[in-house]
């Protein structure tokens, strides 16, 4: 294959000629289109709007009997979410983080003409609109504009046949999006420091029950963020992570990652690592126990005596039943992550803490 060449189109330029079938979109190893979700898509057509970075399409281009076609290896999901945009109707919804885009617009009078100062020239305006709930077609046609002019960059791979275009789209979509806790973690970047340094306390080490991806599939860095929620906000935990680290960002402080970086020590010296301590605290219910710690020393209990607490709650006490259910029992028909099946596990935790010292401590 020779070697890439790189063209700049403008977007309405790139999308008639998907249109029209010059760039091919329908190579027969390539992912169908409708891939992405529409929070995906929403994202995308407001990185148009705001003339933000897309990266390059990829293309491969083979020539047959003079023939030349191009077919897309890289980029298909934009390319048909563009497309869909801009022919098909497609809406953007609501689920959208930033909706509101800027832009500049003529002043016109009552009677819709054009205004000029007293040097005849225009009179610009800017204004924001909420593109939330609009087709392309319902845009001003200023930001039709903006659309249609986007720069778009291609990279074309030169003399291709099929089965190298075949091994590029295989090299190409060679890769993993990023999953939910991947994407949470970029929602508390004013506190991305104070998380990856909470990752590096010996807790994680010694006692949290880490499974092989954990580390690297930012499960650690979610269980932080929630433990800091549930520690410091408990009403502002949310099942959806997203939601909670939103929040987070803009009304947590560096104080509430410190105490929860003291939390995780102060309760790493205070339990015997067994196996079956050990196992309380993986990705499920981490954040759960911590907060209950954080409780317990808010009754006034020395740390080490958290530690006995466990000991006799893996021995048989989590049967205890408060409220009429046991451990076990609290949201065995509802995900784990549910709100209210934390908050529950939570309020659980405390309430046999009271009752271990006030009956079960004392019999002993």
């Amino acid at each position: 294959m020779a070697k890439i060449r790189k063209q700049i189109f403008s977007l309405d330029q790139y999308l008639k000629l998907i249109k029209e079938e010059k760039i091919r979109s329908d190579q027969e190893c390539q992912r169908m289109s409708g891939q992405w979700n529409q929070n995906m898509i929403n994202e995308l057509i407001y990185t148009v709007l705001t003339d933000n970075y897309i990266p390059p399409i990829i293309l491969g281009e083979e020539t047959i009997s003079d023939i030349t076609r191009q077919w897309i290896i890289d980029g298909l999901q934009r390319s048909s979410s563009l497309s869909m945009f801009k022919y098909g109707n497609t809406k953007i919804t609501k689920s959208l983080d930033e909706y509101m885009v800027t832009y500049q617009r003529k002043v016109l009078d009552k009677n819709g003409n054009v205004q000029r100062d007293e040097k005849g020239e225009i009179i610009w305006e800017s204004v924001e609109y909420d593109i939330r709930n609009k087709t392309y077609g319902q845009l001003p046609e200023e930001l039709k504009d903006r659309f249609n002019e986007y720069q778009i960059e291609l990279a074309i791979h030169q003399n291709c046949d099929q089965t190298d275009i075949s091994k590029l789209v295989r090299k190409y979509n060679n890769h993993t999006a990023m999953n939910s806790a991947q994407k949470a973690f970029t929602y508390v970047d004013a506190f991305a420091r104070e998380i990856r340094e909470i990752t590096s306390n010996r807790f994680f080490l010694d006692v949290y029950t880490c499974s092989r991806n954990d580390k690297k599939n930012g499960t650690i860095e979610r269980v932080v963020g929630d433990t800091v929620l549930l520690c410091s906000y408990p009403d502002q935990y949310k099942k959806e992570t997203i939601q909670g680290f939103k929040w987070l960002n803009e009304n947590g402080t560096i104080l509430d990652f410190d105490r929860v970086d003291d939390l995780l020590t102060r309760l790493t010296a205070s339990i015997e690592s067994t196996k079956e301590i050990r196992s309380l605290f993986n990705s499920k219910h981490t954040h759960i126990f911590v907060a209950a710690f954080k409780a317990f020393t808010e009754m006034g209990h020395e740390d080490s005596e958290f530690g006995k607490f466990l000991e006799w709650f893996v021995n048989r006490g989590n049967e205890t039943e408060i409220d009429g259910k046991s451990w076990n029992e609290l949201g065995a028909d509802r995900s784990t992550g549910d709100s209210g099946v934390v908050h529950k596990k939570l309020d659980y935790l405390v309430a046999l803490m009271e009752q271990y010292f006030k009956e079960i401590r004392k019999a002993a």
